[in-house]
C-alpha cells in the first residue's frame, strides 16, 4: 500500500482508466464507438486520415494485433475504409466516411471537456507543468524501450526585446501590459485598474521613447 502512494505508475493506470470511462460515457451516445476505438478516431480526426494501419499503431503505441481489431470494429460501424495501398500492397490505408464526418465535431467537442474535466481548478501554469511533467515521463519510457519520442517540443523562443530612442533595449512593462504606449501591445487604451493609461506606472523605460514611460 505504501509504494502506491508514491507510485507515479500506479496513479497514472488509475487516471487512464477513469478517462476511458469518463470518455465513454459522453462519446458513446454520439455513434457507434467503443472503448477501444476512441484513440483511433480521436488520432485520425487530429492528425489526419489516409495513413496505414501500421502508422496510427506506431503513433499511439499500439501493437499491431490490438490496432487492426480496433480499426476492423470502426470499419463495420461504417466510420472508416480499409484500402490496399497500391504503391505497397501489404499496407491498408484508413480513411474516414462521410459518417465519421458528421461526428467529428461532437466527438472532438466531447474531448475539450474532458479536457477541462481533468484541469478543473488548474492555473495555466500548473497546466503548463503538468503537461511538460507528462511528456517528460512519456519520453522517459520510450528511451528505456528503445522507441522513438514523438512528444518532444521545441523551446520557447524568448520575449522579444524592445528598442527604445537611446539605442538600448528594455523589456515589455510588467505592470500594465495593455498599456497603449507598449508598441508590442498596442490595445485597449484603459490600464488594469479600469483608468485612461497616460503614463507607464513604472517609468523604467526611456520616457522619451515610444516604448512604456512616455505619454502614449
Amino acid at each position: 500500500m505504501e509504494q502506491r502512494l508514491t507510485s507515479f505508475a500506479y496513479r497514472v493506470g488509475q487516471l487512464r482508466r477513469l478517462v476511458l470511462l469518463l470518455a465513454l460515457e459522453r462519446i458513446t451516445p454520439l455513434g457507434p464507438v467503443g472503448q477501444g476505438q476512441i484513440p483511433f478516431l480521436a488520432e485520425l480526426f487530429q492528425g489526419g486520415d489516409g495513413v496505414s494501419q501500421e502508422e496510427l499503431a506506431e503513433k499511439l503505441h499500439f501493437d499491431k494485433g490490438s490496432a487492426a481489431r480496433s480499426l476492423a470494429k470502426l470499419e463495420t460501424s461504417g466510420l472508416v475504409t480499409r484500402t490496399v495501398n497500391p504503391r505497397n500492397r501489404r499496407q491498408l490505408v484508413i480513411t474516414l466516411t462521410p459518417q465519421a464526418e458528421e461526428l467529428r465535431a461532437p466527438f472532438l467537442a466531447a474531448l475539450r471537456e474532458l479536457t477541462k474535466t481533468m484541469v478543473r481548478g488548474f492555473s495555466g501554469e500548473e497546466r503548463e507543468q503538468a503537461l511538460g511533467f507528462l511528456d517528460r515521463m512519456i519520453s522517459n519510457v520510450l528511451a528505456e524501450l528503445g522507441r522513438p519520442d514523438r512528444t518532444a517540443k521545441p523551446e520557447r523562443p524568448a520575449e522579444p526585446e524592445q528598442l527604445n530612442m537611446s539605442g538600448g533595449t528594455s523589456t515589455a512593462c510588467p505592470a500594465c501590459p495593455a498599456c497603449p504606449a507598449c508598441p508590442a501591445c498596442r490595445a485597449d487604451p484603459a490600464d488594469q485598474t479600469g483608468a485612461t493609461a497616460q503614463t507607464c506606472p513604472t517609468g523604467q523605460a526611456d520616457p522619451n521613447g515610444p516604448s512604456c514611460g512616455g505619454t502614449p
